[in-house]
């Protein structure tokens, strides 16, 4: 099952309509957290928002991630050992308030599992792959904190 997370502030149509489309011509399983989108899938399950032990529990029985370009997300698929591909919103076509989120693609792209895409052919080219997609590898306290410090280096750059 691959789990698709848009974070609770802004909807992110493009993302979920791009993988609900995906994984209907697929026939793999889908669950999606949509928050206030427009688009609902027609082939993932989905909710509007989780509390976080469904989000959790969700993503634990996971075998993929898929999530706008949120560091909550990227962080908790690393300690989790999940791969994940992030998705960045776009100011020019109104997903978000700036551009930070596509500003931090190619750092996030560094992190071990985390693969990146900016449009919808390169978030299918890697759904593709999905089977053969590796996670980074769980994560230590010291290592935790070297990926929030490499984080933060990134941010600050």
């Amino acid at each position: 099952m691959i789990f698709v997370a848009v974070g609770t502030q802004f909807p992110f149509d493009r993302l979920i309509r791009c993988v609900d489309e995906w994984a209907l011509a697929q026939g793999v399983e889908v669950v999606a957290q949509i928050a206030t989108g427009e688009y609902l899938p027609t082939h993932a399950r989905y909710e509007r928002f989780m509390t976080t032990e469904v989000f959790n529990q969700t993503l634990y029985t996971a075998s993929l991630i898929i999530s706008h370009a949120g560091m909550g997300n990227i962080i908790t698929a690393i300690e989790s050992s999940k791969p994940i591909i992030v998705m960045n919103r776009q100011y020019e076509l109104g997903e978000h308030r700036n551009n930070h989120q596509a500003d931090g693609l190619e750092w996030m792209a560094k992190l071990p599992g985390v693969y990146t895409a900016k449009t919808c052919e390169d978030l299918t080219a890697l759904l593709d792959q999905h089977e053969t997609l590796q996670a980074g590898g769980q994560v230590g306290i010291e290592r935790r904190q070297n990926l929030i410090n490499f984080i933060d280096q990134a941010i600050r750059a």
